[in-house]
This record gives C-alpha cells, sequence and structure tokens, in this order.
C-alpha cells in the first residue's frame, strides 16, 4: 500500500480459516516480528478463563458494540454464532502509516468487508490437512462444548467453500513450513 507522497506504507494482511484449522498459533508466532502488529478485535462474548481485555480481545457489552458501529469505529464486524466481533479502524490506519504488517484474524464475513475496502489487502485462507483434523484441534483444545464443535464444524464446511475469494491458500500440516510459507508470501525474510 502507498500514501499520496508515493512512500510505501505497511502492509494489511488477513488470515483466516476455519476454527481449528491453527491461524490463532500462526499469528501469534508471526507477531514476534517487530515488523507485524497484532489486531485486537472487540468482542461481545464473555472473556474465557486464561484471555485478558485488551490483549487478546476487547471484551464489550452488546450496547458498547452498537455504539462503535454507530461512530463508524471498525472496518469490519459480524455475528459469529451470536457474539458480535469487530475490527477497529483506527489502530489499523496507524500501523499501515508506520509502515507495519497489520494482521488480521478474522472470520470470513469480516473478511470480505475489509476486502471490499481495502482491495490492496493479502488475503491468506488457512486450510487444515485433512477434514478431520478440525475435530480433533477443537477436541483437543478443551475449550467448548460438544454442541459448539458441531456448529463450528458445520459452519467450516461453508468457509472451506467461500475460500476462493482469498488471493493464497496454505495447508497447515506442519506449523513450522506453513510460517515458511506465509513468511516468503509475505516478504519477511530475515
Amino acid at each position: 500500500m502507498s500514501n499520496d507522497n508515493g512512500k510505501t506504507n505497511g502492509k494489511l494482511v488477513i488470515i483466516s480459516g476455519p476454527s481449528g484449522s491453527g491461524k490463532t498459533t500462526i499469528c501469534r508466532e508471526l507477531a514476534k516480528d517487530p515488523r507485524v502488529r497484532v489486531s485486537v478485535s472487540v468482542t461481545t462474548r464473555p472473556p474465557r478463563s486464561q484471555e485478558v481485555n485488551g490483549q487478546d480481545y476487547y471484551f464489550v457489552s452488546e450496547r458498547e458494540f452498537e455504539k462503535k458501529i454507530k461512530e463508524a469505529s471498525f472496518v469490519e464486524h459480524a455475528r459469529y454464532l451470536g457474539t458480535l466481533y469487530g475490527t477497529l479502524r483506527k489502530p489499523l490506519e496507524e500501523a499501515i502509516e508506520q509502515g507495519l504488517i497489520y494482521l488480521l484474524e478474522i472470520d470470513i464475513q469480516g473478511a470480505l468487508q475489509v476486502i471490499e475496502g481495502y482491495p490492496d489487502a493479502i488475503s491468506i485462507f488457512i486450510l487444515p490437512p485433512e477434514e478431520n483434523v478440525l475435530k480433533k484441534r477443537l477436541t483437543g483444545r478443551n475449550t467448548d462444548k460438544e454442541l459448539d464443535i458441531t456448529k463450528r464444524l458445520e459452519i467450516a464446511k461453508g468457509e472451506l467453500q467461500s475460500s476462493s475469494r482469498y488471493k493464497y491458500h496454505v495447508v497447515n500440516d506442519k506449523l513450522e513450513e506453513t510460517l515458511d510459507e506465509i513468511c516468503r508470501i509475505l516478504e519477511l525474510k530475515n
């Protein structure tokens, strides 16, 4: 992305994939690079036991979320399994202006909104090596009830069909290889 002065600014990067594809782990690893800033989404769901407000998410009420929508504070927002999630505009614009890679880990609904508003964004869809791996990963993390896992797997089927809207598709079989491929895409070589 470049600004009006012809100066190259940062890159907006969207990473999506079905629940259990490993996108959170990938984003956590990419964030270790000082050139990468990870977006912290706003959500109306309650925090999980290990989550920290302002670090993992900004946890707000539905009323606060609706106020932010009216103020045009979000570049995208969507409802997923009854919970609202959104990406704040101001931190994104600041990171791009500073020449950083701004990483959005968002669902397909939100990603398509961002792609429409930021056509230069680099969109990467994370695929599992096999469909049955998703259920195994979701069950293994012990954060969701069986009914929620079933819902997430149903949503994943639709997400996989919509993945054609992304510029890049990366299969997450071995984390190290996945990270190497994404770093090549983002030109994050040391």
